[in-house]
This record gives structure tokens, sequence and C-alpha cells, in this order.
């Protein structure tokens, strides 16, 4: 009998740490349920505001897209004009060149019909001489010149 009890005693021993671990059991249960609750409350708390954020984002993004396009559009287009200003220029130096080549050219020229612009003037002038001595033989033409003029004459 004795044995009947010390095993009763340890039951009854046993069945008291089992109800005590069901109790813990049951507050765990109680306090995993109430975080639950919060976690959802909070959740739903926060979805209208994650939402809310995410209208605003999506369209910001959008417009970043398209601006990063646009970005692009303007890249190519300041390339293609970068190309057509290097051609500009050295077009325009081609251009100053054939520049600088007309105004020798001119130069010359120039200096060729002055040059023989006072030859004709000299040689006018001696033909004009020689037909005022024909006509009078005697008169003395020796102070008459090509930059001589006659003043009260």
């Amino acid at each position: 009998m004795l044995k009947l009890r010390e095993a009763a005693s340890q039951d009854a021993l046993q069945i008291k740490k089992l109800t005590q671990r069901e109790t813990a059991l049951h507050m765990e249960l109680a306090d995993l349920r109430q975080t639950n609750k919060e976690t959802e409350r909070l959740l739903f708390k926060k979805s209208p505001e994650a939402l809310s954020a995410h209208a605003k984002i999506l369209p910001l993004r959008n417009e970043v897209i398209d601006l990063q396009e646009k970005v692009e559009e303007l890249q190519a287009k300041m390339a293609r004009l970068e190309e057509r200003v290097t051609q500009q220029e050295v077009g325009l130096g081609q251009l100053e060149g054939e520049l600088v080549r007309k105004d020798k050219l001119f130069s010359q020229i120039k200096e060729e019909l002055d040059s023989d612009a006072t030859g004709a003037y000299d040689v006018g002038f001696e033909d004009a001489m020689a037909q005022v001595e024909c006509v009078p033989p005697r008169v003395d033409l020796s102070q008459t010149g090509l930059t001589k003029r006659i003043v009260d004459a």
C-alpha cells in the first residue's frame, strides 16, 4: 500500500505539474493571440498608408522614367549637334583657308593692275609729249612731267 500511496502521490505531483504547465501554455497562447490581434490591427492600419504611399510613388516613378527617356533623347540630339558643329568648324577652317588664298590672289592681281595702270599712264603721257613736240618743234618741254600740274596758265 505504501507503494500505492507513493505512486498516487507521484501521480498527483505530476498532475499538478501538468496542470501548471497547461495553465502556463494557456497564458502563453492568450499572449500569442493578443500579439496576433495587435499585429493584424497594425497591418490593417498600415495597409491604407502603404497603399497611399504606393499610389503617390507610382506616378513619380513613371515621371522619372519619362524624364530619363527625355534625357536620353536630349543627349542623342546633343551628340548630333556636336557632330554638326565639328563639321561646321572643319568647313569654316576650309573657307578661311580659301579666303586667305583668294585674298593673296586679289592682292597680287591688284598690284599687277596698279603696275599696268601706272605703265599705261606713263606710256600715254610720253605719247602726248611726243605729239606736242611734233606740232611746234622748238617748244621746250623739259619742265613737264607726270606729276606736275599747270596752275594759273
